[in-house]
């Protein structure tokens, strides 16, 4: 027998100790494994499909006033395929969650963007809509399929929302409490701008025909285009941001700042559709970036825009989510960012509550471009219309209000107006037949007609107002200088004394000279007097000496 058979027969036995060992369960279970090729490795099981939440809109009363938020909380979600979403309505305002995958929008006003379509399962073809939803009510969608998916509200246009699924198993980027803790946060922020819009509305009277007053009402709200983009560095050195402003209707300027430029290096600048950190499609080429002086540039785009819904032409503006700013080099991206603008609507009448007198013509203006309104008077026992009768969409002829009787502007979109005179004083409500279950109430308060009334003298008082206005502000003024006046007056006296002040120094100066003088004189006479005394003294001196010597001679000789 060779080695090679002995070693086999080895390994023959030590095989056979290890399957004595194997339970016989075991066995039949890897025998079974084995013939039908069931999977063995528990590493290569298929990950549990999480379930998250998304918020649809938001809502906060100010006095009388409710603002609603128009978007989708978290604007950006990421999750895996498999996963699923439910979208809950977050206020009394209605929405739909529709996903178009880049097929024509539909008409807000059709039946066919109220109902549902597609069913619950989404893989990022057709149109999946969850129809109208209303407070309360939940929309719960699975996602099939890799992308990036935007989608919108049916009926207010700009309210985009985009959702990232990435294949299974792919790490999530956030946890649902933090996709809440970001849904708050951008709620608030939308809120706020809203609430802000409520300190802006200023509409001054203008003086009407035949002795009247013309008064102005707004219609809704919403928060003025403007938004910056924090621009982010995508493997580069390269950052920055980006303003953008809606100058005028379908009008949008671009401002984009870059830091982190190479020398003489020109960068691609463009808008598109989808996510930052994703990917999407080009919508706009803004004018190129190119590095000036110490790695920095700047360029300005004006853009001309259509309206984001083709139904609506007064819907200018950008949407909430959804669109993101792209720079590239040689064909590769090196910053991004996302541009999100919170935005809030008013359903209210602003000024709410207005007081004019008989004769006095009132004009209501819708300036939300996301809504539509109506501006309705239902008299004393009459039920309100629902919102899509014949009776609430067809606006009446009449333009004189007489205190009874029913007026309807019917539906109003961005920039339509409707104006009613009123006649008879009295206190009269009216509602929006769309949103007065969310307090979209005004008053008007007709006063009788008096000569005060006159346009003319309202605008004279109002004139002599402001004159007294500048005329009090004028003697605040002149007060001042007065006040002034008499602390110059005040300055000169102290000027005056410190002069006199002066003048005695000077005085007190000339004295002092004068007894210095007088000093020196005297000194000199003492001093003069001195010398002469020294003088005789010398000489009685010199004498005494000279008698000394003639005493001494004489006695000398006697001897």
């Amino acid at each position: 027998m060779d080695k090679f058979s002995l070693s086999k027969s080895g390994q023959n036995r030590a095989m056979r100790r290890i399957f004595k060992r194997i339970p016989k369960a075991s066995l039949l279970f890897f025998l079974v494994a084995g013939l039908f090729g069931l999977p063995m490795a528990i590493s290569a099981t298929t990950p549990t499909p999480q379930h998250w939440i998304v918020y649809v809109g938001g809502q906060a009363m100010s006095g009388n006033t409710m603002i609603m938020t128009m978007g989708y909380f978290p604007e950006i979600i990421t999750i895996d395929v498999g996963d699923s979403i439910t979208f809950v309505i977050n206020s009394t305002e209605p929405h739909t969650i529709t996903f178009l995958s880049g097929n024509p929008p539909l008409n807000p006003f059709s039946p066919q963007a109220l109902a549902p379509i597609g069913g619950s399962v989404y893989n990022g073809t057709g149109i999946v809509s969850s129809g109208l939803l209303s407070q309360g009510q939940n929309y719960t969608l699975t996602f099939t399929k890799a992308g990036v998916y935007v989608y919108q509200c049916l009926i207010h246009p700009g309210m985009m929302g985009v959702v990232i699924v990435n294949p299974a198993g792919t790490p999530y980027p956030m946890t649902q409490a933090q996709y809440d803790q970001l849904a708050s946060q951008q709620s608030s922020q939308s809120l706020a701008s809203g609430l802000s819009l409520l300190q802006q509305v200023n509409l001054p009277a203008t003086q009407g025909p035949n002795g009247t007053v013309i008064w102005h009402v707004d219609v809704g709200q919403q928060t003025p285009v403007s938004t910056e983009v924090t621009l982010n560095s995508m493997n580069s050195k390269v950052s920055g941001s980006a303003i953008l402003t809606m100058t005028a209707p379908g009008v949008l300027t671009v401002q984009v700042s870059l830091t982190g430029l190479l020398p003489g290096e020109t960068y691609n600048v463009g808008i598109f559709q989808g996510a930052a950190e994703a990917g999407g499609k080009s919508l706009y080429n803004l004018n190129p970036v190119v590095e000036a002086s110490n790695g920095t540039g700047s360029s300005v785009t004006t853009l001309t825009l259509p309206p984001l819904s083709p139904f609506i032409p007064t819907s200018f503006g950008i949407p909430s989510a959804g669109w993101y700013i792209n720079v590239s080099n040689s064909g590769n991206a090196v910053a991004a960012g996302d541009i999100i603008f919170p935005v809030s609507s008013v359903m209210g009448f602003l000024p709410n509550t207005l007081t004019i007198h008989a004769g006095d013509t009132v004009v209501w203006t819708d300036v939300d471009p996301d809504e539509v309104h109506t501006v309705t008077f239902v008299p004393q026992g009459m039920p309100i219309p629902e919102f899509g009768t014949p009776t609430s969409l067809i606006p009446t002829k009449s333009h004189i209000f007489n205190g009874t009787g029913y007026y309807n502007s019917g539906p109003m979109i961005a920039g339509v107006s409707y104006n009613l005179t009123f006649v008879t004083p009295g206190v009269y409500t009216y509602v929006c037949l769309l949103h007065d279950g969310m307090g979209m109430v005004g008053t008007i308060i007709v006063l009788p007609s008096t000569p005060s009334s006159n346009p003319q003298a309202t605008l004279l008082s109002k004139q002599m107002s402001e004159l007294n206005n500048t005329l009090n502000s004028l003697n605040s003024q002149v007060s001042q200088i007065g006040s002034l006046t008499s602390q110059v007056g005040q300055l000169n006296s102290q000027v005056s004394s410190l002069n006199s002040q002066v003048s005695q120094i000077g005085s007190l100066s000339s004295q002092i000279s004068s007894l210095n003088g007088s000093q020196a004189s005297y000194e000199n006479s003492v001093n003069s007097k001195i010398s002469s005394l020294y003088s005789l003294l010398t000489v009685l001196i010199v004498l005494v000496v000279i008698s000394l010597i003639l005493n001494v001679v004489l006695i000398a000789r006697r001897r």
